[in-house]
């Protein structure tokens, strides 16, 4: 089990980091101080906010991959 862990421990944090890159991208868009339409501001909250949904996703993948002992596919072909 601790071998696992060792090898989730990267995708996590590029997960946090890039979750943190997106969460600030959303707030410098809405907090601008120069009035942009409504529709623009709305847009600058949904796509990164569905960014942050797919690489979640994309986390939850890669753990059940390592936990499920597929850590590395390429050494198949």
């Amino acid at each position: 089990m601790k071998k696992h862990r060792k090898k989730m421990v990267a995708p996590v944090v590029i997960t946090v980091l890039v979750i943190c890159y997106f969460i600030f991208y959303m707030w410098m868009g809405w907090s601008t101080r120069e009035e942009i339409p409504l529709l623009l501001k709305i847009l600058l909250l949904l796509v990164p906010a569905g960014f942050i949904g797919l690489i979640s996703y994309m986390l939850l993948e890669r753990i059940r991959e390592i936990k499920g002992g597929e850590e590395d596919d390429l050494s198949k072909y």
